[in-house]
């Protein structure tokens, strides 16, 4: 009979023909080891979302009006960055908006953006 070892700290296992680790600390030791490169580049990414989101609500609610117009460089001073967003949207006259969450913007004319605020996203697509 084939002796199994645990696949985190090689020891020999006893009882059932499928377990693959000695206790619940090995098992979770491995697993977070394994997603560990995969869970980290997640974190990034939502780093960077979570900081463009921020942006964003501090220059619309820098003015109570609905819509609020800034210049392209200030929003690139404050560390947004442009390529990350969490989806896009096509207005009916052409117009491509970029969300962070309920946070959007489009450029108006060169070196201009606006920044508007939508409720009530939906949760899925069905």
């Amino acid at each position: 009979m084939e002796t199994k070892t645990c696949l985190c700290c090689q020891q020999n296992l006893l009882g059932r023909t499928d377990k693959k680790f000695c206790d619940d600390y090995c098992r979770s030791t491995f697993n977070n080891q394994s997603n560990s490169g995969i869970n980290k580049q997640l974190r990034l990414i939502n780093a960077v979302l979570k900081k463009n989101r921020k942006i964003l609500e501090a220059l619309y609610n820098e003015n109570k009006e609905r819509q609020k117009t800034i210049i392209e460089r200030k929003i690139q001073e404050l560390g947004f960055v442009f390529n990350f967003h969490t989806h896009i949207e096509q207005f009916e006259n052409g117009q491509t908006c970029y969300y962070c969450y309920e946070y959007g913007y489009y450029p108006i004319k060169q070196g201009e953006l606006t920044i508007i605020k939508v409720n009530g996203l939906p949760l899925s697509h069905d």
